[in-house]
């Protein structure tokens, strides 16, 4: 029988540092960054990102690490933030997407969390291609320019479905209802 155990937020990110095996650097221009990296990608496996892709990644967010508790970089914002991290391909090349949900009603208003989505360049560098304020995703079977196209829910019953643009950005297309039908508005 499984049995998830519940820990305070400080607990689990001290463990995970723990557990991690990123050491703590000597360098302190650095160290914050790895912590807060650790501390985010706490569940991801360690073959599935580089530790360099993770202390990337992490600079990429609006995140940081203060007194063992993930909360935004955003002044006046610093509430704590449990961030869920997934990894999916959208683009079928084999390598992983990075999708990270985390806010607060200071950071994403009335819905209370963000959607962000990184994504690796041709030069290997990761780019944000999504950030938007939402309370979950879901990939949906559909593809635009070979990515997955995205559903975005926030408070209401429709679901944004999000494109990959020309830019290489994820935009909004149109409304759905959960089971796909187009909103009453559309």
């Amino acid at each position: 029988m499984n049995q998830r155990i519940n820990l305070p937020q400080e607990l689990a990110i001290g463990l995970a540092l723990a557990y991690s095996g990123v050491p703590l650097a000597a360098d302190t221009s650095h160290g914050e960054l790895q912590t807060l990296a650790a501390a985010l990608f706490a569940v991801v496996p360690p073959a599935a990102l580089s530790q360099t892709d993770r202390a990337e990644l992490a600079a990429l967010t609006p995140l940081a690490l203060r007194n063992g508790v993930i909360v935004s970089s955003l002044p006046g914002c610093e509430t704590a933030m449990h961030p869920e991290v997934t990894l999916e391909d959208l683009n079928g090349d084999g390598s992983p997407e990075v999708f990270v949900v985390a806010g607060n009603t200071c950071t994403s208003g009335m819905t209370g969390s963000s959607v962000w989505l990184f994504a690796k360049r041709l030069d290997g560098r990761w780019s944000p291609r999504l950030d938007v304020m939402a309370a979950a995703y879901r990939v949906l079977p559909t593809t635009t320019q070979g990515w997955h196209d995205l559903a975005v829910g926030g408070r209401g019953l429709c679901q944004g479905v999000w494109r990959l643009a020309a830019d290489g950005a994820y935009g909004y297309a149109r409304s759905i209802r959960p089971d796909g039908t187009p909103c009453p508005s559309q």
